[in-house]
């Protein structure tokens, strides 16, 4: 059973690494996303222009849907990349979760001390994998944005 300040750690590392991440996405999302959802959203209106109240359904529904593509695929893009990046955390977590059970050995459960000590070393551990993650945000979004540069040429 994890102490109440392993767990407040381990909150106060979740939340870095959420917070950090959030910084990045935001950034993506204001400076490349809404240009994409503006130029889309702009190329649907000239359908609805050309279509006026004359033009079949089917034709605007199309152009409609064409002009959305750049849109849907930037999304993809995006979420492609926030995965592969959960992923790899979670995976990176994982190893230090099964650091932990290999120091467990039989009879520790009643030994408080050498449990802080198998504590001390899981939150070491998880620590520097939220930094190294970190550290990977940049070019999680380096990658995001030559995608996202190729997408719109």
């Amino acid at each position: 059973m994890a102490s109440s300040a392993s767990a407040a750690k381990a909150q106060q590392l979740n939340a870095k690494i959420e917070n950090e991440a959030k910084v990045v996405l935001d950034g993506v999302e204001k400076h490349w996303l809404r240009k994409i959802a503006k130029c889309s959203y702009q190329c649907v209106v000239t359908c609805f222009d050309k279509a006026g109240t004359t033009g079949p359904s089917d034709v605007l529904d199309q152009c409609s849907h064409n002009c959305q593509a750049k849109y849907r695929n930037a999304n993809a893009i995006v979420q492609n990349e926030t995965e592969q990046f959960q992923n790899r955390l979670n995976r990176a977590m994982m190893d230090c979760q099964d650091e932990a059970r290999d120091l467990i050995k039989p009879g520790m459960e009643n030994d408080p001390r050498q449990l802080t000590t198998v504590e001390n070393h899981v939150l070491k551990c998880m620590s520097k994998t939220v930094d190294n993650h970190v550290k990977l945000l940049r070019p999680m979004k380096d990658r995001i944005v030559g995608q996202l540069k190729e997408l719109i040429k």
